[in-house]
């Protein structure tokens, strides 16, 4: 953006002193007076003799337009003076809540040294989310601080801050894995490592495979036949309709909304990471959805849809059947992340069952949260809903769905596990 050079105050002040005096000392006759004009005229001649040529250009861009939560965030405002001799260039930056620049807010000022030149701005995004830096304002100072140029505002740039995933970890199984190949152990017969049964030898079996003690021992050919490993599909289902708690930012205490947009974030790298298919979907009002996918392009995809998340209390939820057909594929292992806060979670876990599938609870409450207001009543009403809660919890656990606190690695594991002991039994489904 570009801005007009005009005169400042500083300008003003000399050429009415250098005014003054010239004519105060043709009135009075006094040299003395002139004298005193003199330097005030001379200086201010040779600071207008380095008049800029032409207006500046500034410009706001980012070193990178996406960060993690702690990490860097780096903005650089260039100036485009076109001046042989120095200006100082001042700049002022809108920041969102959550980004912190090294030496405060407010103003800062930079030395633009040749015709090109850059403002260099360095701070720390606190918090996961979707920002926009900016807008921005720029005044650069010329001929001693004589004139300036007041730019128009700087559009804002686009800023993304990834969740931190934190380090999680899960050595289960998932149950039933439809892929090509993976790592997870299916139950049917293929290529493996884990052994299944030694069966007599048979045309097109390899030699490789041949267990030649069973062969000693019964006198023909025995092979052993292993189970094949495949990888599977991930369905996680953010119920992100409500917040609570106060968030600190990475380093400070966590709200609902951060505890399962960071688990969400752990779950897809381990399970992006090793192979498998993992897909995303957001439990509210909008649907919004992130297909199946696999590698690091699809989990920065994910952690980029993960910034997105935004509570909406007062939307209409899914209906059952829209739901069920967000879930598509019928193989998917479904985890929920919710924090359980109402009725609609449940009725959500309920409708799972209900359709056929296994889901796994996972409980993104923080502990000791406490509501924002607080009167008499306020503990009495806190521990009915604590109660309530827990039965809610232990009603979902007896009709099969398992629900566990997130604890960070291995927070899985026992959920999991009884999940795959479910898939070894017959699967029943609700008519």
């Amino acid at each position: 953006m570009t801005g007009r050079f005009t005169p400042t105050a500083a300008l003003h002040r000399a050429i009415g002193i250098a005014g003054l005096a010239l004519l105060a000392g043709a009135a009075l006759g006094r040299a003395a007076l002139v004298l005193l004009a003199v330097p005030f005229a001379i200086g201010t001649a040779l600071s207008l003799a380095a008049r800029p040529g032409r207006q500046p250009v500034s410009t706001l861009s980012l070193d990178e337009p996406a960060t993690v939560e702690g990490g860097p965030v780096a903005a650089r405002v260039r100036v485009e003076s076109g001046l042989d001799q120095p200006v100082l260039c001042i700049v002022n930056v809108q920041l969102p809540n959550w980004i912190r620049l090294q030496h405060g807010t407010g103003f800062y000022a930079a030395l633009v040294r040749a015709s090109s030149s850059v403002v260099a701005l360095r701070g720390t995004a606190l918090r996961w989310g979707s920002y926009r830096l900016g807008p921005a304002s720029t005044r650069t100072v010329a001929c001693d601080g004589l004139l300036v140029a007041r730019s128009d505002v700087l559009p804002a740039v686009p800023l993304t801050v990834y969740p931190a995933t934190g380090q999680f970890d899960s050595d289960q199984g998932l149950p039933r894995p439809t892929g090509i190949s993976g790592i997870h152990r299916s139950r049917r017969l293929g290529p493996g490592g884990e052994l299944a049964d030694v069966r007599p030898f048979q045309a097109g079996d390899r030699l490789r495979r041949i267990n030649w003690r069973v062969t000693q021992r019964v006198g023909a050919l025995h092979v052993n036949a292993t189970l094949a490993e495949r990888d599977a599909e991930v369905l996680l289902l953010l119920d992100a309709r409500h917040e609570a708690g106060s968030s600190g930012g990475v380093a400070g205490a966590s709200s609902v909304l951060d505890a399962t947009v960071r688990a969400a974030a752990a779950i897809i790298e381990h399970y992006a990471h090793q192979g498998d298919r993992v897909a995303v979907l957001e439990y509210g009002s909008r649907l919004r959805r992130l297909p199946a996918g696999t590698g690091r392009r699809h989990y920065l995809s994910a952690l980029e849809w993960l910034a997105r998340v935004e509570p909406h209390p007062t939307g209409q939820v899914l209906g059952d059947r829209l739901l069920i057909t967000g879930l598509q594929s019928a193989t998917a292992q479904v985890i929920v992340l919710t924090p359980l806060l109402d009725q609609e979670s449940a009725n959500l876990l309920a409708t799972l069952v209900r359709a056929g599938r296994a889901p796994v609870a996972v409980d993104t409450l923080p502990e000791r949260i406490q509501p924002p207001i607080t009167g008499e009543w306020t503990l009495a009403g806190v521990r009915l809903w604590h109660l309530e809660r827990v039965n809610t919890i232990g009603r979902l656990r007896g009709v099969g769905v398992p629900v566990e606190p997130w604890r960070g690695p291995g927070s899985l594991d026992a959920m999991l596990r009884h999940i795959n002991r479910l898939a070894a039994g017959p699967r029943v489904g609700a008519r």
